[in-house]
């Protein structure tokens, strides 16, 4: 008798994991390109081909404007870190990208080991920084290589999305843009909370 009920809770777990990862899996699958969509074999998609040195974040790992130091929340001589521009919209406040500053990396599989290990660690902090300046209670790491996987900027770079509690698991946010003063004022507590 008990090993029924055994089985029948293992069945309605199976059941139910099956489900959740159903619910979960869905926003993910509907963020792929169609194959229909895609271009025809033989076309550059990102995870082959040459760098493009004038892509957008190439341009601003180099950019020293005032415009773009305003993004920017970390950065040494291996990475740099910064939110959206202002004119772009944001899935969170406090949305954050980590990218190497070295030149030539068009997506993960171009990064070098000890790369892969620092920009993982920065990712990190960047979650730390959301965490304990902004009061995130979660937070994303997302990161996409090749067309198909829907990689724009062919610059290797992990986006870190932060959460804030009150949104049922799997809801995706409203893309928005942010005012000048809310985007300056997360930039300044991103920087404050950055760790050392």
């Amino acid at each position: 008798m008990n090993s029924k009920f055994g089985n029948v809770r293992s069945m309605v777990t199976f059941l139910a994991l099956g489900a959740l990862l159903f619910v979960l899996a869905a926003p993910i699958v509907a963020q792929q390109i169609p194959a229909s969509e895609l271009p025809p074999p033989g076309t550059d998609t990102g995870l082959e081909g040459k760098y493009d040195p004038q892509n957008g974040i190439a341009q601003l790992v180099h950019d020293k404007s005032a415009e773009s130091a305003a993004s920017k929340i970390f950065e040494d001589e291996r990475v740099l870190v910064f939110m959206p521009l202002p004119e772009e919209e944001v899935v969170a406040p406090g949305h954050v990208l980590v990218v190497p500053k070295r030149l030539g990396a068009r997506n993960l599989l171009d990064l070098k080991p000890d790369e892969m290990c620092y920009l993982l660690l920065t990712v990190q902090k960047a979650a730390i920084a959301q965490k304990n300046g902004l009061g995130a209670t979660g937070f994303r790491v997302q990161q996409n290589n090749g067309l198909s996987s829907s990689q724009t900027v062919y610059h290797a770079h992990f986006h870190v999305i932060p959460s804030f509690g009150g949104k049922a698991p799997g809801t995706p946010a409203p893309r928005r843009k942010l005012p000048e003063a809310e985007y300056n004022d997360i930039a300044a507590k991103l920087r404050a909370a950055w760790p050392k």
